[in-house]
């Protein structure tokens, strides 16, 4: 388990680094192109989506997946026929998927977009889909075989350079097709050189493995494993597309104007979602380091160590969570008016603060169920969930505005991740401790109170907000033991995990 930490901690370290960069620059972006122009990039961002989605067809957790399960055998030829299958296989679809977007660039930014001038954006995405889709591979084979520290350096260097290129062409940028085509093309170059790096050392590395065993079957095996990732992502992708095509359209039918309408989809999308989903980089991260960790579980039949792994993922995954929201909950304002200086983004960020609780457990779960082999049923979840999120967006959106965008995705995310953890007991036999939810929304409570009450009363309005978070932080970390939330076995856990390596130096000092 300490080494999935120590993997986990170097993940998160990285996201979170580049989700701040990533956040700052979302600031900028803000101020220079403002809400209806992040609106425009992220309506721009889901078809682009949705086009890498079908150019990559689930092979990149099928690249982790299989490159996991031969690095795990020991069998460096099996790695290198998994890489190699993969890539060859989303180099073929990925240039079917390219040609496609840019044949149909304007009639995409005409009729599904209502935005002509993003047909430019478009056809630079689908030229580049190709090198963006076999890149997600290269992530798939560095995570399965341990590269982390190479592929953080990497993503890290890749974010840099992205921001770089994009503030450089958006300062000659004077038109919003200008500004748009400056975002992708930075973001499009920068991960030509990410994938270019990653390449040469894969290929540097396949000069050290073995040729591959005769009777793996790689193909067949990946043919199995993307079937039914690639229906599950066909289907999620291309109905998240159609719901984020359905906001701006069924604000207009609501009532409001085309411009409005944009700007409420990007302060929603493009600064509420980024603060929202800030923090789960640290969930993200030991989501993906869960995928080959439990493959190689299951194909060495450990079930213990699986049921070990279930219960201290989830248990800590909802301490985690429950704190997160508790904090996005209390601080809702001050950060609207401290990173956008919008108070309609604080408000959305109050209301969709406590589905922190859904949303970052579920990305636990859904990473153990790849790693657990049960994609078949992540499609029929998803895909029951996502028709349903496009039923009440259709049907509630132009009666009810945004109040009927908030009750789709409560109650639709809510249902995915309750079929979800359901499926997951079922696999690992583990046994749920519903006592232990109480206890963990207790201390966040407390906590959140006296945070909230200083706000509302004006007493902490000269308080810079981060002394009011590292309050907040405090007094529920105070709060976890008085509550009974972290057991004897916990502590000598985190004692083992941190200080481990500390103890083992001090005794080889010689005396």
């Amino acid at each position: 388990m300490s080494g999935v930490v120590h993997s986990t901690l170097l993940l998160t370290a990285a996201n979170l680094a580049i989700r701040t960069v990533s956040m700052l620059f979302g600031i900028y972006l803000s101020d220079r192109l403002g809400a209806a122009g992040l609106g425009l990039i992220q309506l721009i961002s889901s078809v682009s989506l949705l086009a890498l989605t079908v150019g990559s067809s689930g092979i990149r957790i099928a690249a982790m997946y299989l490159c996991a399960e031969e690095h795990g055998r020991r069998r460096s030829g099996g790695v290198r026929s998994a890489a190699d299958h993969c890539l060859a296989v989303t180099l073929l679809l990925s240039c079917l998927a390219g040609f496609f977007l840019i044949l149909c660039s304007d009639h995409l930014a005409g009729r599904w977009l209502a935005e002509p001038h993003a047909a430019s954006s478009l056809r630079l995405i689908g030229l580049f889909l190709p090198v963006l889709c076999m890149n997600s591979v290269m992530t798939g084979y560095f995570t399965a075989c341990g590269k982390i520290r190479s592929m953080v350096a990497i993503e890290v260097g890749e974010r840099i350079l992205c921001i770089l290129i994009t503030v450089l062409l958006l300062r000659r940028a004077s038109t919003a097709e200008a500004a748009c085509l400056a975002f992708f093309c930075g973001s499009s170059l920068s991960c030509a050189a990410s994938f270019l790096t990653m390449y040469a050392i894969y290929r540097r590395d396949c000069r050290f493995f073995a040729p591959a065993p005769k009777q793996i079957q790689m193909g067949r095996r990946l043919l199995r494993l993307c079937l039914p990732l690639a229906a599950n992502e066909y289907l999620r992708s291309g109905l998240s597309t159609l719901e984020n095509l359905l906001i701006p359209q069924g604000l207009r039918r609501y009532g409001a104007s085309g411009e409005h309408a944009m700007a409420t989809y990007g302060v929603i999308h493009g600064m509420v979602f980024p603060v929202l989903m800030f923090a789960a980089a640290i969930l993200y991260s030991l989501s993906d380091v869960m995928v080959p960790e439990l493959s190689r579980c299951l194909a060495t039949d450990n079930r213990k160590r699986i049921h070990r792994l279930t219960d201290r993922c989830l248990r800590w995954g909802f301490v985690f969570s429950a704190g997160t929201a508790g904090l996005l909950f209390s601080l809702a304002e001050p950060l609207g008016q401290l990173l956008y200086h919008s108070e309609e983004a604080g408000l959305y960020l109050a209301m969709l603060s406590p589905m922190v609780l859904i949303l970052y457990p579920d990305a636990i779960v859904d990473g153990m169920h790849k790693g657990l082999g049960q994609q078949l049923y992540c499609v029929r979840y998803n895909t029951l969930t996502s028709f349903l999120d496009v039923l009440f967006l259709f049907l509630l959106l132009p009666r009810y505005g945004i109040g009927g965008f908030l009750f789709s995705f409560t109650v639709t995310h809510l249902l995915n991740f309750w079929l979800s953890l359901r499926r997951l007991v079922r696999v690992t036999e583990y046994r749920l401790q519903l006592l232990f939810v109480p206890k963990v929304l207790l201390p966040a409570v407390f906590a959140a109170i006296p945070v909230r009450f200083l706000l509302r009363s004006g007493a902490a309005a000269p308080w810079p907000t981060v002394l009011l978070g590292c309050c907040y932080l405090l007094l529920y970390a105070a709060l976890l033991p008085l509550f009974s939330v972290l057991s004897k076995e916990d502590r000598r856990w985190l004692n083992t995990l941190f200080f481990r390596k500390k103890i083992a130096r001090s005794r080889s000092k010689p005396c």
